[in-house]
């Protein structure tokens, strides 16, 4: 594959798993495990969380949410694994903040043996605007 046609994938994967992963974080995240690897890593604002079945609990802890994703920027690594960064905003419920809040979401889906893409790496960290003056 050509290094033009392996951007071009890359990136139609990002487009692809970003649109499943927010859906699921959002709507239906009781599957929001079947995204990561058995021994995936997870890092929530400073929160590591280990592995595959304590990542999907860690998640469903978390109060209802609503994303928008406005941007997505993906590259091959060499290991067969993609770097996928999004930033947007989300909006937790029941907490006390009535606002969207800025957030940066990097992902590092790997290709299994079945040529599906799990994560095996994923950071979330909510974005502090710094005042001015």
């Amino acid at each position: 594959m050509s290094k033009a046609a392996e951007i071009v994938t890359c990136i139609e994967t990002a487009e692809t798993f970003h649109k499943l992963f927010y859906e699921k974080l959002d709507k239906s995240r009781q599957t929001i495990g079947k995204l990561y690897l058995d021994n995936a890593t997870l890092t929530w604002n400073g929160n590591a969380v280990k592995g595959k079945a304590e990542i999907s609990g860690f998640l469903q802890k978390l109060p209802i949410s609503h994303t928008n994703v406005y941007s997505v920027d993906a590259q091959p690594l060499m290991d067969s694994s993609i770097m996928i960064v999004t930033t947007g905003t989300v909006k937790f419920q029941s907490t006390n903040s009535n606002r969207d809040q800025d957030f940066s979401q990097t992902f590092l889906p790997k290709k299994t043996d079945t040529e599906t893409m799990k994560v095996s790496f994923d950071c979330f960290r909510l974005i502090n605007k710094i005042e001015s003056g």
